[in-house]
């Protein structure tokens, strides 16, 4: 794995290709029981949102938003009404700059009284625009070892940004992974679903969702 990044010039740490390198080797050695800990009904769910979004409207798709803060878990987070009105109606106007929609959620208090960076909502949103962007979330961070630094919104922004874009990296590398793309190719299998209703992207995403959660109960 080492030898072919470097052939094929791409510029990359130590740290990021052992990794990779180790990712590999945990979905590989381990992808009945990753696959076996995914259930067909979580699947479904996210065909139906993902259908449902694309009909467009959805902020008068209230079927549609009840469950995406299910599936999602905004509603167990500690989200005020205001800030999850805010989160659709970005999602909404397609809003895909990761900054802007930091700064925006940012700016309206949790339940709690409180501003916070919603980095793992605002991937979720990333997501369902562009079926191609990673998700980040708690098992991912079990994962890739990154988590949100700085001491004010906008060191925490930068830091959410430069996170971001090494699990770009990651899944693009993942996905050229001729191991990983048998795993992703046993999920479609199991599950039954094509390019169009999951891209690699989402499978890989729940893959290492999996990966991540069977790790952190061990």
């Amino acid at each position: 794995m080492r030898m072919f990044i470097l052939r094929m010039g791409i510029s990359m740490t130590t740290t990021m290709m052992m990794m990779i390198e180790k990712i590999i080797s945990d979905i590989d050695e381990k992808q009945d029981e990753i696959l076996s800990n995914l259930d067909t009904e979580s699947v479904a769910v996210y065909i139906f949102l993902k259908k449902e979004f694309d009909k467009g409207n959805i902020l008068n798709n209230l079927i549609f938003q009840f469950v995406f803060r299910s599936f999602y878990r905004l509603d167990n987070a500690g989200l005020s009404d205001n800030l999850k009105k805010r989160f659709f109606k970005l999602l909404a106007e397609k809003q895909t700059k990761l900054d802007i929609i930091l700064s925006e959620l940012y700016e309206i208090p949790t339940l709690k009284k409180y501003n916070s960076i919603q980095f793992s909502f605002a991937t979720k949103l990333l997501h369902t625009i562009d079926n191609d962007k990673p998700i980040f979330d708690r098992y991912v961070i079990f994962l890739i070892k990154k988590k949100v630094t700085g001491h004010n919104k906008n060191e925490k922004i930068q830091s959410c940004i430069e996170i971001y874009n090494s699990l770009v990296t990651l899944n693009d590398e993942l996905k050229k992974n001729d191991k990983i793309r048998n795993v992703i190719l046993k999920f479609r299998t199991k599950f039954k679903v094509s390019n169009e209703e999951m891209s690699d992207t989402k499978v890989l995403d729940s893959i290492m969702w999996s990966l991540g959660k069977l790790q952190s109960n061990t």
